[in-house]
């Protein structure tokens, strides 16, 4: 585990779970199917889909690395979705009755879990704000600002610039083209894997 993963992923959980490595397109679970285990991501991406009239595909969330997905389901006999992998995934599952027995017993656990969801519920806004906005250039530049840390409002990507894009909902050609019209005037600065607003 990592040390971002040991600070996002509850002490009291650590001896409960189990990790598991899926490839992408794995099923980690289908709707209806009874409600076993709440997962946390280490690395990679989980797709939480609903299926409509015509059978097409709904997402609800694209869980990321360093949340918990399947925690909605734990009041629940069944999962409300399926889950897949969409990439090459690590996870940590921790059985959901030792999650409950947990709530129940603990009460400074119960307190963390409360603020990790709230936390979670956070990032989820904040990624659904940036999505609604129209320019690319005013994505790049709400990303710096929400997440970024100093003055200049640093981010350390996670991945590739490529994995950026999709969490934009931008094409790669695009974002690329955007890094560097922002670079080329003066409001963006990149070293690597580091973007930054510009002094």
């Amino acid at each position: 585990m990592n040390s971002s993963t040991f600070r996002d992923f509850p002490a009291a959980l650590q001896s409960r779970a189990t990790r598991v490595s899926l490839p992408a397109g794995a099923v980690v679970f289908r709707t209806g199917s009874p409600t076993h285990s709440v997962f946390f991501i280490e690395v990679g991406a989980v797709r939480l889909i609903r299926y409509g009239r015509a059978g097409e595909e709904v997402l609800l969330h694209d869980a990321r690395a360093g949340e918990f997905f399947a925690e909605a389901s734990l009041d629940s006999a069944r999962y409300h979705c399926d889950a897949v992998a969409s990439m090459p995934s690590e996870l940590l599952q921790v059985p959901a009755a030792a999650l409950r027995d947990l709530l129940d017993a603990d009460r400074e656990f119960a307190l963390e879990w409360v603020a990790l969801l709230a936390r979670q519920l956070r990032a989820v806004r904040t990624r659904l704000e940036r999505l609604s906005l129209k320019g690319a250039s005013e994505r790049v530049h709400h990303l710096l600002v929400s997440e970024g840390r100093g003055r200049q409002c640093e981010v350390v990507l996670p991945g590739t610039l490529k994995d950026l894009a999709r969490d934009l909902g931008l094409t790669h050609e695009v974002l690329y083209r955007t890094l560097a019209s922002m670079e080329r005037q003066g409001v963006l600065e990149r070293q690597g894997t580091t973007l930054r607003l510009a002094k």
